[in-house]
C-alpha cells in the first residue's frame, strides 16, 4: 500500500523529546515531594535510586534540560518556517464534537486537514501546561542563585502553580494517550510518530483537504 510522509525526522524527535523528558519529570517530580518511600516504590527492584534525594533531583533537572530545549526549538523551528497548521481555527469546537462522534458510530466526521480539529484544541491546551511547567520550572532553579533573591510568598506560590500544572500534565498525558489508543480510527496517527507515514487511503479517506494539498 503506498504511503505519504506525515511527520519529518525532526517533528518525530521533538514529539518524543518532550513526551520522554515529560514523563521522566512527572515522575522525578513525584519522587521529590516525596512519596516513593512512603508507599514502597524504592523496594521495587531497580528502582531503589528513588529514595536518594540528590539523584532524583538531578534526573529531574538533566530531563527538564532536555524539555525546556525541546520545547524552544519546536516554538522557533516551526515559527520561523511559518508552519502553523496546529493552532485552532473557526469551527474547532464544533467539528471536534462531530469527530468524536464518529469516533463512537454517530454521524461522518466532517473533512480534515493534515490535523484534527480535536488535535489543534489539544495541541493550544498541552502547549499551555507545557509553558506553564517550563517558566515555573526555570523560576525554580534560577531562585538558588545567590543573586536572584524571591519572596517566601513568592516562591510558595510558584511551587504552587508548578505542582498543580504538573498534575495536570498527567491528566492530558493519560487523556491524550487514551484517545489514541481506544480508537482504532487514531491508531494510524500513532505509528506515524514513529515511522513518519501513513497509508495514503488513509490520508485521502480522514484528512482529504490535507490530501488535496499534499497532491497539488
Amino acid at each position: 500500500m503506498k504511503k505519504i510522509k506525515r511527520h519529518s525526522l525532526i517533528e518525530r524527535i521533538e514529539h518524543w523529546s518532550i513526551a520522554v523528558s515529560g514523563i521522566i519529570l512527572l515522575f522525578t517530580g513525584l519522587g521529590c515531594l516525596p512519596l516513593y518511600k512512603r508507599y514502597y516504590i524504592t523496594e521495587i527492584p531497580g528502582f531503589g535510586w528513588t529514595a536518594d534525594f540528590y539523584t532524583v533531583t538531578l534526573v529531574h533537572y538533566v530531563a527538564s534540560i532536555i524539555f525546556v530545549s525541546a520545547v524552544i526549538f519546536h516554538i522557533f523551528y516551526h515559527g520561523l518556517r511559518k508552519e502553523f497548521g496546529l493552532l485552532p481555527r473557526r469551527g474547532d469546537i464544533k467539528n471536534s464534537f462531530k469527530v468524536i462522534l464518529a469516533m463512537i458510530g454517530i454521524g461522518k466526521e466532517p473533512p480534515s486537514d493534515k490535523y484534527l480539529p480535536e488535535q489543534r484544541i489539544a495541541y493550544v491546551g498541552i502547549g499551555l501546561v507545557v509553558l506553564t511547567l517550563t517558566v515555573t520550572g526555570i523560576i525554580k532553579v534560577l531562585k538558588n542563585l545567590e543573586w536572584i533573591i524571591l519572596s517566601p510568598q513568592a516562591e510558595s506560590i510558584n511551587t504552587i502553580i508548578h505542582t498543580l500544572t504538573g498534575f495536570l500534565f498527567i491528566f492530558v498525558l493519560i487523556f491524550h494517550v487514551g484517545v489514541v489508543l481506544l480508537f482504532k480510527s487514531n491508531w494510524p496517527l500513532l505509528k506515524s510518530m514513529f515511522t513518519g507515514y501513513v497509508d495514503e487511503e488513509y490520508a485521502k479517506h480522514r484528512h482529504s483537504l490535507w490530501y488535496r494539498k499534499y497532491k497539488n
